[in-house]
């Protein structure tokens, strides 16, 4: 896997710590704690920044291809993760673990591509089943990371769901929830068999589009508290 190279933010000049202005080598960065590269880290040193990437890279570049499973795309969003490690972290809790807020980046960065460019995949009905009035996804995920993210958006549509015109989720709760036929739905509606089945893709496109829109609204509050 080649190295990362981030274009890191221009910024003011800052006064530098002591342990910069001494003189530090990459011999001596290498020797550093995680918790001791962040701060320096915020001196906006290279070296320092290099030095995070060379320990996390890999592991994380593995964490995120299990979740996206393409490499391109696990590469592009590992480039977003040393980032924004760059750019918050002014930000971080010394007090905290570093390890862990950073697999958090990567973690959101991972669910939130998944939810963005794969949500066609993953929220189609046809793969949720009803059982006992709730809507189940089937047992044939992969892994439990695949199992955890069907059962997150498997509540997005519950939400959406909600939020339907009463004649789309009229249709859907029947077709979905109570597995009715199109010819079933079609004598409880006295509407023909074809019309039913435009109401059907009408409103499962419209579920769609609210939890995309949904989505798209939470990312840009996500962002705006990061500022």
């Amino acid at each position: 896997m080649p190295k990362m190279a981030i274009n890191m933010p221009k910024k003011s000049p800052k006064k530098k710590s002591r342990i910069v202005g001494s003189g530090l080598t990459n011999a001596r960065i290498k020797k550093l704690s995680d918790g001791d590269l962040i701060k320096l880290l915020e001196c906006k040193n290279p070296a320092v920044h290099n030095e995070l990437v060379n320990r996390y890279q890999k592991k994380l570049f593995v964490y995120i291809y299990r979740f996206v499973r393409n490499k391109e795309e696990a590469e592009d969003l590992l480039q977003n993760v040393f980032f924004k490690v760059y750019k918050y972290c002014k930000d971080f809790d010394t007090n905290r673990k570093f390890s862990s807020w950073i697999y958090r980046i990567a973690h959101n960065e991972a669910v939130n591509y998944i939810k963005r460019k794969n949500i066609k995949k993953f929220i189609s009905l046809e793969e949720f089943v009803s059982t006992k009035d709730r809507i189940e996804t089937k047992t044939d995920a992969k892994s439990p990371m695949e199992v955890w993210l069907r059962k997150e958006l498997r509540k997005e549509v519950e939400k959406a769901m909600k939020k339907l015109p009463d004649k789309y989720r009229e249709v859907l709760e029947m077709r979905y929830f109570s597995e009715k036929s199109y010819e079933e739905i079609s004598k409880n509606l006295k509407k023909p068999v074809n019309t039913v089945g435009t109401l059907v893709n009408r409103a499962k496109r419209k579920l769609e589009n609210i939890i995309i829109v949904t989505e798209e609204y939470n990312n840009s509050n996500r962002k705006k508290k990061n500022k």
